[in-house]
């Protein structure tokens, strides 16, 4: 039976959310989670991540610094975006590695902070000792030589605390994911070749569970777990009264994370991936899907406002200069048969200078007009929320591996492939398919392979972002009057 290409995306990307989200009653999908899909997705040569995996101390000349410097900073403008519900996080729109067309990140929440009135009431010296020796567990400052011009420069980073959380959070999201796919694998299964998916699940599912199990025990024994909740519950609880030294730390947590690449204007704040090697690593998910799966009877409990914008599905592409975008096979394009497969790996989005739970804290305020200029707060809290820092992202998606099994889709790639400008590229849904991009040895073209009735994509991309909600900000509480803030 013929299937449409919006039919075998919106299945996949279906799939794909309750893999990375959550879905059944052991793993839920979180309420407070949304992903935001790429069109198309990001190429990446595991090389570009050469900083995250050995860090800037690796170098061991001038050149290898300035190239690690080089890919931190675009790793770092990447991924220094603010979701949004109404739209996929879009490669025209945000110009690449370049400055994006909407808000960064890293801009609104230095605002917020710096125009934010907090409450002023003074701590005790035990709970500002406490509060005080929780910070340096969490983030640490360091100091470090820049091998170009010998300045040394204070850069804060995630604390020991706060790196072993994010480890173990990283095997506990990978973990996660094995679990789901298999489980979706099961309920979408149809025809003979789904037995052995169904079989597996019948037979096996309480084995996958408990490695997510072991997971998440090591989570809470070796990864700080409880602790880091409690530390945050404390620092909430405590400075929701009294904000004042707490903030005076946070914007010095964010000054400190400024570094600079060596190409003029190229200032960022530090930002980096965990686990650091995960390009080079083995143990990714593995996934795949069938035109039969498109029939199947499933069902997946994503919120409807979760989707993280609408996906073309038609294969299209852009121009050279990534300014216009075509389309040359609609999403209503018939395909015979299709069969997608690829591995996943959700790695985590560590930015040392970005507090969060300063959004959970209900012991400050903005006022429009005094710093604050902007039409919107950060967040009305609703559902699906309007404000202009809703949320942030979390966690990157990246696919490797990627091969499609189709004679039609072959074909269309092949027409689209052909018809593309010199250096524009090819797209379907949050796969890009062909075209350029940038590393630190200069720009890169790819192009998929087409062998017979497959499409083999080369090299990893990210396709995808887990976002999290911010909730309602500022949300005061309410017997906290104006003169409780300065």
């Amino acid at each position: 039976m013929a299937q449409t290409l919006d039919q075998l995306g919106s299945t996949m990307l279906g799939q794909l959310s309750n893999i990375v989200n959550g879905g059944d009653g052991r793993a839920p999908a979180s309420p407070n989670s949304f992903l935001t899909w790429c069109t198309p997705g990001l190429p990446f040569d595991p090389a570009d991540f050469d900083f995250a995996a050995g860090g800037f101390g690796a170098a061991t000349d001038a050149e290898g610094y300035r190239r690690l410097l080089q890919q931190a900073f675009n790793f770092a403008q990447l991924v220094d975006f603010i979701p949004t519900f109404s739209a996929p996080y879009n490669r025209v729109d945000q110009e690449y590695v370049n400055r994006p067309s909407q808000q960064r990140l890293s801009h609104i929440y230095a605002e917020v902070l710096r125009f934010s009135k907090v409450a002023k009431h003074e701590l005790t010296e035990e709970q500002q000792a406490k509060l005080d020796k929780f910070r340096k567990l969490m983030r640490v400052t360091t100091t470090e030589k820049n091998l170009v011009t010998e300045v040394e420069t204070e850069k804060t980073v995630d604390g020991p605390v706060m790196v072993a959380y994010n480890e173990k959070l990283a095997a506990y999201a990978l973990e996660r994911a094995k679990y789901n796919k298999v489980r979706i694998k099961a309920d979408s299964a149809k025809g003979p070749d789904g037995i052995e998916a169904v079989a597996d699940w019948a037979s096996n599912s309480e084995l996958y569970w408990l490695t997510v199990k072991a997971a998440e025990d090591a989570w809470v024994s070796g990864g700080y777990r409880n602790e880091v909740d409690e530390m945050n519950a404390y620092i909430d609880a405590v400075t929701m009264r009294s904000l004042q030294l707490w903030k005076a730390g946070l914007l010095d947590d964010l000054d400190k994370a400024e570094q600079a690449a060596t190409t003029p204007g190229s200032v960022f704040k530090f930002t980096t991936v965990i686990p650091g090697n995960f390009a080079h690593a083995a143990g990714w998910t593995g996934y795949a899907m069938n035109h039969e799966e498109t029939t199947a009877n499933t069902h997946y409990e994503n919120e409807s406002w979760s989707a993280g914008g609408s996906v073309n599905f038609g294969l299209w592409s852009f121009g050279a200069d990534a300014s216009h975008s075509t389309s040359t096979y609609g999403s209503d394009y018939n395909t015979e048969s299709f069969r997608l497969s690829m591995e996943l790996a959700p790695v985590v989005i560590s930015r040392p200078w970005f507090s969060a739970e300063f959004f959970t804290n209900r012991g400050w305020t903005l006022t429009k007009g005094d710093g604050w200029f902007y039409d919107d707060f950060p967040s009305d809290g609703a559902r699906p929320p309007k404000g202009n820092l809703i949320g942030y992202s979390t966690i990157a998606l990246f696919a490797r591996n990627i091969v499609v099994e189709s004679q039609e889709f072959a074909t269309a790639y092949q027409s689209s492939q052909s018809s593309t400008d010199v250096g524009g590229s090819v797209g379907w849904g949050p796969f890009c398919l062909s075209g350029s991009y940038s590393s630190q040895e200069g720009s890169t073209h790819f192009e998929s392979h087409v062998d017979g009735a497959k499409v083999t994509v080369p090299g990893m991309q990210i396709i995808g972002f887990v976002n999290e909600l911010v909730g309602k900000s500022p949300n005061p509480l309410e017997e906290l009057t104006e003169a409780d803030f300065e």
